[in-house]
């Protein structure tokens, strides 16, 4: 590890006007021994502190956090063995009617008529595929489609205020498989891995991701589980753009309880864990060591699966500065200079454009909104997860970091590395 690199990382959480971080753990991995070389060890560290003020402990690799939407990609590796087991068929609308009932008979929000909405019954119905890779039609009710849809009905977003088959039964915005929209399809997708095992999702992922990796360190249920919450780090929250870093009651640690306080297991967005016991996962599917899904699955996470139409909305949606340094931290926003391609897959992004002296095409990542963010790289051999817990989604200032990062552990563990 060069010395350049850590002397950055205890400069961004050193106290100051200029800190970029209370804390971060980094956690990364090579691909093993696959190509002949000798085993490396994973790479942990943990720099700065749980929050800003004096005395505050020290960040560690036992460090909980809210894993966010890092949840994703667990949901997923739980679907796809269900589908590798028969259990339902990634492609199958009558899956999705026999699962998830709720979802029947949906309707377009097309427009507005004076504030009311105009909705229209949908022609496509809905497949699990399409839950995964975001292109179903759903979205969350905080983004403006909904979000209009729900003033008028006086109501404020719903989203994870409630069980799963109420908060997300709401209109479509587009008919499924012709557009891409952020949304909840990994709730769904557990609801429907939780259905066809007659077990709450917890309970599977425990039997069958968890246990199975040795990852005893996260859960949805962090004050129930292995006293998570008491190593739990607090949300630190730079309010303004140019602003000093803050601890306490800011605007995005209510996000972090809610979850804390879930009434239903959310495989969009409620884990918490460990960057240690996620680093375990990213291994199991770089390294295709058969504990968690089978070669063809794997293969399948890293092929785009989204439509012309899809990749078009999907463009334009990372086209936006303000979803972009959410959705691809530290990249330039597509159409700008510099801005690599990008499609999605079944689990994630998937990064089309090599980067100089870094990630190889085509590698897959998403992150989660306490600005944490992972990827896996098979063709350049790596894997990691930057993971903090600070707001808001996408806030700018850290990502060099994150870059950073990236860069120098596709240094250490790429096929290129000595």
């Amino acid at each position: 590890m060069s010395s350049s690199f850590e002397e950055t990382f205890w400069r961004a959480v050193s106290p100051g006007s200029e800190r970029l971080l209370a804390g971060v753990v980094l956690a990364a991995a090579g691909s093993g021994t696959e190509d002949g070389r000798s085993q490396q060890q994973d790479y942990l560290a943990a720099y700065g502190t749980m929050q800003l003020i004096p005395g505050s402990p020290p960040v560690s690799t036992k460090t909980v956090m809210w894993l966010a939407s890092c949840t994703k990609l667990i949901a997923t590796i739980a679907a796809l063995q269900c589908v590798e087991r028969g259990l339902f068929d990634l492609d199958s609308p009558a899956d999705v009617d026999r699962l998830l009932p709720e979802w029947k008979g949906t309707q377009i929000l097309t427009g507005f008529d004076n504030e009311k909405p105009v909705l229209q019954d949908a022609k496509e119905k809905i497949t699990l595929k399409q839950l995964l890779n975001h292109t179903s039609g759903l979205t969350y009710d905080f983004f403006p489609e909904l979000l209009r849809w729900r003033k008028s009905r006086g109501e404020s977003p719903l989203t994870s205020r409630g069980p799963i088959t109420e908060i997300f039964t709401h209109p479509l915005i587009f008919e499924p498989g012709t557009s891409f929209a952020y949304g909840p399809g990994l709730d769904l997708a557990g609801l429907m891995v939780a259905g066809a095992n007659g077990c709450t999702l917890e309970e599977y992922m425990r039997k069958n991701i968890f246990d199975v990796l040795g990852m005893d360190d996260t859960s949805f249920h962090p004050r129930e589980y292995n006293d998570l919450a008491t190593r739990l780090m607090p949300i630190t929250a730079r309010i303004s753009p140019n602003g000093p870093l803050a601890d306490g009651e800011n605007l995005y640690s209510p996000a972090q309880l809610l979850h804390l306080e879930a009434q239903d297991e959310y495989g969009g967005g409620g884990l918490f864990g460990t960057a240690e016991d996620y680093l375990k996962l990213l291994k199991s599917i770089l390294r295709n060591d058969g504990q968690l899904l089978k070669t063809g699955s794997i293969d399948l996470m890293f092929t785009p699966s989204i439509s012309p139409s899809s990749k078009d909305a999907l463009n334009k949606w990372l086209s936006d500065p303000a979803y972009a340094s959410a959705a691809i931290p530290g990249e330039p926003p597509v159409g700008t200079a510099g801005c690599g391609e990008w499609t999605h897959g079944i689990g994630g992004l998937i990064g089309l454009t090599d980067k100089e002296g870094g990630l190889k095409s085509p590698w897959l990542q998403w992150g989660g909104a306490p600005n944490l963010k992972w990827w896996i790289d098979r063709e350049n051999g790596s894997c990691g997860i930057f993971a903090t817990q600070l707001g808001p989604p996408g806030e700018g200032k850290h990502q060099v970091l994150t870059n950073l990062f990236q860069k120098e552990m596709s240094r250490i563990f790429g096929k290129n590395a000595a």
